[in-house]
């Protein structure tokens, strides 16, 4: 395991609190769950950046918990999954600016889109 996968658990464990996030029996063998499936079609589509994120990972207890974190082809939980991590990024690289700095580009580019 290299170094990055070994801090992308480090940091899914820390959020669980030492529970499986599925079915909340506490963590004793664990294992490492995409949330998008590190697959080469979903690398190939939103690169390492997005699949390698801690937030793109949740660690559990079973095979059965992996299944249920896997959010599939639904495009719609692609894309809130890589909004938690764009905030992330922005917060982590220039805090509570970077996301007033993010939604307001956002509130720029798609001004008008709420009328119709």
């Amino acid at each position: 395991m290299t170094e990055k996968q070994i801090n992308q658990r480090e940091k899914a464990l820390c959020r669980s609190n030492g529970l499986c996030p599925v079915c909340k029996k506490p963590l004793i063998q664990t294992q490492g769950a995409h949330k998008i499936a590190n697959k080469d079609l979903w690398r190939k589509k939103y690169g390492s950046w997005v699949i390698d994120n801690p937030l793109n990972m949740e660690i559990v207890c079973s095979l059965s918990c992996n299944n249920s974190v896997d959010v599939g082809s639904s495009y719609g939980k692609h894309l809130e999954i890589i909004a938690d991590i764009l905030i992330s990024e922005y917060e982590r690289m220039w805090g509570i600016v970077g996301l007033g700095y993010l939604a307001d580009k956002l509130k720029e580019k798609y001004r008008g889109l709420e009328n119709g």
